[in-house]
């Protein structure tokens, strides 16, 4: 990174100042209906970038898609599903699509599934994304899976990290320590701002005059909301949770759904089929508290989301967290499968005077806004892709060391 773009007031300075640069023409692996990915390619869009998303045939692709993100189909797996040859044969046909698009640079959200494509397709320079579990938990599941994260990582011309800790581990696992930068996702500080309750959206949902706990992570076996269920039950009746089933893991949210019932708290937990943009921000400002209590993770954006609309946070006691809050909050981190604590926490987070919640509220949001700035951070992106592209060599696209394919 150049020295100018030390700090987050720096890039913003540096970037104001520099002349505009020709664009580029950037290539995405990554799930095309996430909205980590639609936010950050979206951005690349309008800043005038050419930008490509790559995707497999028969991949269910949302409707909404920026408009001027170009989407190319591939077929991602040879006719032949045997281990290592369809792979292969998958490389191949991203590599026949890359020599047609021609990129500056080729980037993979997810070390996982995504990065492995962009090490088999040989085009270099190539950028990972890590997300999270990628690291954590995805290369413990098996000797190939570790391997594939190794040379991935270790082929890759840049990692992109959120935290120290993924930083050490993806060094760990074979990234070279001096292409391994941090750059947040980034949330947009001005909608996740405090605000007034939306009162009309309380009356909406029926959660007028209750107390509410927000639980905005998908509803999947990582996240722990049976943790959070077992919790709730512990609390005023004036107590509700809300989730999201969006993405939710079909048999995990039946799973839910029945231990709610067992409970007797079917009518505390409710689970919205869907969250709108805007009912996500309303969401966020009524919460009493908002709870995130996955057993590995890397640094959520919904925990962001929350501290920039000035929100009490209940959460993993996980090192990405603590880095962000530098050391306060200790009270309301617990560790990950614990209900006792979780429990203690949030009634700890409920019973909040109004003076000490404000207080906390306006140190989460500063924090938040140094932290996570989503325009500072896709600014430093911008220009590492610049760099990358700059130092390419002419013509040369492809890793010799993945020999003939």
């Amino acid at each position: 990174m150049s020295a100018a773009l030390a700090s987050p007031a720096d890039a913003r300075a540096y970037h104001a100042s520099v002349q505009p640069h020709r664009p580029l023409r950037l290539a995405f692996l990554a799930d095309p209906n996430s909205v980590h990915t639609r936010r950050w390619i979206g951005f690349f869009a309008e800043r005038g970038h050419d930008v490509h998303l790559l995707i497999g045939e028969g991949n269910r692709l949302q409707p909404d898609l920026n408009g001027k993100v170009a989407v190319h189909r591939y077929r991602r797996f040879g006719a032949w599903r045997l281990p290592l040859v369809s792979s292969l044969q998958g490389g191949t046909a991203l590599r026949r699509l890359l020599a047609r698009i021609h990129p500056d640079v080729l980037h993979a959200h997810y070390l996982s599934g995504y990065g492995w494509q962009a090490r088999l397709s040989g085009f270099h320079p190539y950028v990972v994304t890590i997300w999270g579990s990628d690291v954590f938990e995805t290369p413990d599941r098996s000797i190939r899976e570790r391997w594939w994260a190794r040379q991935t990582l270790g082929s890759a011309d840049l990692v992109t990290v959120m935290t120290s800790d993924m930083r050490a581990t993806a060094t760990a696992l074979g990234a070279r320590r001096d292409r391994v930068v941090k750059v947040q996702f980034g949330l947009d500080t001005d909608r996740f701002a405090p605000g007034p309750a939306d009162l009309v959206l309380a009356n909406r949902l029926g959660v007028a005059h209750r107390r509410i706990i927000f639980s905005p992570r998908a509803i999947q076996p990582l996240y722990r909301h049976e943790i959070v269920a077992r919790a709730m039950a512990q609390l005023g009746n004036d107590v509700v949770v809300v989730m999201s089933a969006r993405n939710a893991d079909l048999a995990y949210l039946s799973r839910l759904r029945r231990l709610v019932k067992d409970l007797g708290v079917i009518d505390r937990v409710m689970i919205l089929d869907e969250i709108s943009d805007a009912d996500m921000v309303g969401l966020y400002r009524l919460a009493d508290a908002v709870v995130s209590v996955p057993n590995s993770d890397g640094l959520p954006l919904s925990v962001l989301e929350a501290m920039a609309c000035g929100r009490p946070i209940v959460a993993s006691d996980l090192p990405g967290l603590r880095e962000v809050l530098d050391g306060g909050m200790d009270d309301y981190l617990v560790p990950a499968g614990d209900t006792a604590a979780l429990n203690a926490a949030l009634r700890r987070a409920l019973a909040l005077p109004v003076d000490q919640r404000e207080t906390m509220g306006r140190h989460l949001r500063r924090l938040a806004m140094d932290f996570a700035d989503y325009r500072t951070n896709m600014l430093l992106m911008e220009d590492h892709y610049r760099r990358l592209s700059a130092e390419r060599p002419s013509g040369a696209a492809r890793d010799p060391r993945m020999g003939p394919c």
